[in-house]
């Protein structure tokens, strides 16, 4: 078992370019990082849906911590690390940790999320037999 070394957070943006209720993508590092602006705080998912890859920002931004896929209406819950609430989509959105200091926004780059072996496979539903 190999041990993990503990990822740095690295700066997305400042905390007003993204206005309340709103969401905004930046890049950063290659990837296309979305910052979240709920009424608890910002909240940081990599920029494509689990669904079809296509780009979350512009969704709509629900209760607390959920976002609306603009593409298909998938609903993902941030504070349930990402977790899809609902077809079409089925699989969990990378959110990445997130840390604000002095109006400045910084994120730690988490691993994509992998899909499984079987693309139609169902996270949490055990085949019988």
């Amino acid at each position: 078992m190999s041990e993990q070394t503990e990822l740095e957070f690295v700066y997305v943006a400042r905390e007003d370019e993204v206005p309340a209720g709103k969401n905004r993508c930046f890049e950063v590092e290659g990837r296309g990082v979305l910052l979240c602006s709920f009424p608890s705080g910002i909240k940081a998912i990599e920029n494509f849906c689990s669904h079809e890859k296509k780009p979350m920002e512009g969704g709509r931004l629900r209760g607390g911590s959920r976002i609306v896929c603009p593409h298909h209406g998938s609903n993902f819950d941030l504070d349930q690390d990402g977790k899809s609430m609902g077809a079409p989509a089925v699989l969990p959105l990378t959110v990445f940790p997130v840390k604000v200091e002095e109006g400045n926004v910084y994120v730690q780059l988490v691993e994509t999320k992998k899909p499984p072996a079987n693309p139609w496979a169902i996270p949490g539903v055990k085949k019988i037999g």
